[in-house]
């Protein structure tokens, strides 16, 4: 979706306001969309070029948590907490999306490294350094044009934060107001005034239904999404941080150093990675509207205090009693856990994988919410997946705890860097699995091939469940019976009327002489096809989940 997006950025030239199958889409700030854009202008429309910016976020705040680990935990702390970035399972899930998401995560990142070379260079003798408090405006500058209001609220909320905790002081001239507030309205009021001024309800929409409203589940524009409550959040968040999470029980006394046993300025600061964590964690918790990837801007932070607590584990004399205890009940319950996933993966049902599914995405949730059944064939693709994460758990923790316990917690930090990637290519292989269903690119590029320039595609339902379609189609699509959702706010607008489709229109159109291809989405017996009987309808193939109809044959 956000590939097609960026490609009409790019073919229409209007960088103001982002466009989605000629709809005005300004649920979104535009930095991706520009990103994308460029890219698409300087190397072509691509797969590759559409998430290229998750990517390269994602490296970028793996660099900022190596330097901010050795900031403020030392040299090996920085290095082993940036392995444990990049081999979160959730890395390998979310990077492969072009979303706006790692981009938030590396923004956050950027402005909190400023806040921390800040406070550190105002103890140093040196003469003043601009550095800090320069990236720490760019950041969220860079977050407010990458996911809105939270690109602010977050940096100085836990910049705030620490400073109420630790008692620290920073003072006006230190943080340079007097031009970082200018240059940071500089970088996001021009964007935000342009686009005001050519879309009217952008503000209403964008600022308070989009973001304020958005917190509370309370939108004027309704939105298919499923949240998750609070407990599926954090567990969910335990979920995607494997196997790191593990760990993270005894990093406490990393992210919340006892203030009177520290007295170097870096230990001190080592507050700011627990109150980062807690602020993330504890802000989504609290909103009824959360949704499982709101737990990435957590990563780093957690990354730094795991990352932490194993250079501790590598320089310490003897084995640190916590660690090894952790690893122990890891290798035990793992162990367990993995031989159950081997004996039992060849009895998986349809209702298990798919209640499994629909915990894990959103996706799912809203397919399982409409009561749309099991949509795969068949369960055989997720038995070897389930049975390679069974094996990963089986011999991966099992081993990491002998070698720790041999007095080798380097070489058991790489052995559970295995596990990590074992759990990477199941989630990879997994993805390769449920893209057919997911991804609306084969009836996309069927319908490349076979459409007129004069002939009419039609989408049934919302058309952000099949973004791709525009993307590898090439063409513009009508909606049927889809006005809601992303798109409902660009249908307002007079460019977007005609293309939304309700029954009565669709059936006329269908019973014209101009020949229309049909996308549904839903099954059968619940899509608009059971009411074309007696009319002409053509099963030209099934692509997925998506069916392709006409009202003439081949």
């Amino acid at each position: 979706m956000y590939g097609a997006i960026a490609r009409e950025m790019v073919e229409k030239g209007d960088w103001i306001t982002p466009h989605f199958n000629g709809l005005r889409y300004l649920e979104k700030p535009p930095l991706y969309f520009w990103l994308t854009a460029l890219t698409f202008t300087l190397f072509g429309p691509s797969e590759w070029a559409a998430r290229l910016w998750s990517a390269v976020p994602t490296l970028g705040t793996a660099l900022l948590t190596w330097r901010i680990g050795g900031l403020l935990y030392g040299g090996l702390a920085g290095a082993l907490s940036a392995v444990v970035l990049v081999t979160n399972a959730a890395v390998f899930r979310y990077t492969r999306v072009a979303a706006t998401d790692c981009l938030l995560v590396f923004s956050l990142a950027l402005s909190l490294y400023g806040f921390i070379r800040t406070m550190l260079d105002q103890r140093s003798d040196a003469k003043p350094i601009r550095l800090g408090p320069f990236l720490f405006y760019l950041g969220m500058a860079l977050g407010v044009l990458s996911k809105g209001l939270i690109g602010v609220v977050f940096p100085l909320s836990i910049a705030a934060l620490y400073l109420w905790f630790s008692g620290e002081k920073i003072t006006i001239r230190q943080m340079h107001l007097k031009w970082g507030v200018p240059f940071f309205l500089a970088l996001i009021l021009p964007w935000h005034l342009l686009a005001g001024w050519s879309n009217p309800g952008f503000f209403q929409f964008y600022v308070v239904d989009n973001q304020l409203l958005r917190f509370f589940s309370s939108r004027a524009f309704t939105e298919d999404d499923v949240p998750v409550t609070t407990f599926a959040f954090l567990a969910l968040t335990f979920v995607w941080f494997f196997p790191w999470s593990l760990f993270l029980s005894a990093t406490l006394r990393q992210g919340f150093p006892d203030r009177h046993s520290v007295s170097l300025p870096q230990e001190k600061l080592r507050l700011l990675v627990g109150l980062w964590a807690l602020a993330v964690m504890g802000f989504f918790s609290l909103s009824s509207s959360t949704l499982e990837h709101y737990m990435l801007p957590a990563l780093p932070p957690l990354s730094l205090m795991v990352g932490a607590l194993w250079a501790e584990a590598v320089s310490a004399p003897r084995p640190l009693p916590s660690l090894k205890w952790l690893l122990a009940a890891s290798a035990v319950g793992c162990g367990l856990v993995g031989v159950a996933l081997i004996l039992w993966a060849d009895r998986l049902t349809s209702d298990e994988v798919f209640s499994w599914l629909a915990e894990m995405n959103v996706y799912y949730r809203i397919l399982k919410d409409q009561g749309i059944v099991f949509p795969f064939l068949s369960v055989s693709p997720f038995v070897p997946l389930a049975k390679g994460l069974g094996s990963a758990l089986a011999i991966g923790l099992p081993l990491a705890l002998a070698l720790f316990l041999v007095r080798q917690p380097l070489a058991s930090f790489v052995a559970v860097t295995g596990v990590a990637a074992g759990v990477a290519f199941m989630v990879l292989r997994l993805l390769f699995v449920i893209e057919p269903h997911h991804s609306a690119k084969s009836v996309a590029l069927v319908l490349k091939e076979r459409v007129q320039k004069d002939e009419i595609i039609v989408h049934e339902g919302s058309l952000e469940y099949s973004g791709g379609l525009p993307f590898y189609s090439g063409r513009q699509i009508y909606v049927l019976n889809g006005k809601r959702g992303d798109l409902e706010f660009g249908s307002r607008y007079p460019e977007g009327r005609s293309l939304f489709l309700d029954d009565a229109e669709f059936a006329r159109l269908w019973k014209g002489q101009k020949r229309v291809f049909l996308v549904a989405w839903p099954p059968r017996q619940e899509s608009a096809v059971k009411q074309l009987s007696g009319k002409p309808l053509f099963l030209l193939g099934q692509y997925g989940s998506r069916s392709l109809y006409s009202n003439h044959g081949s």
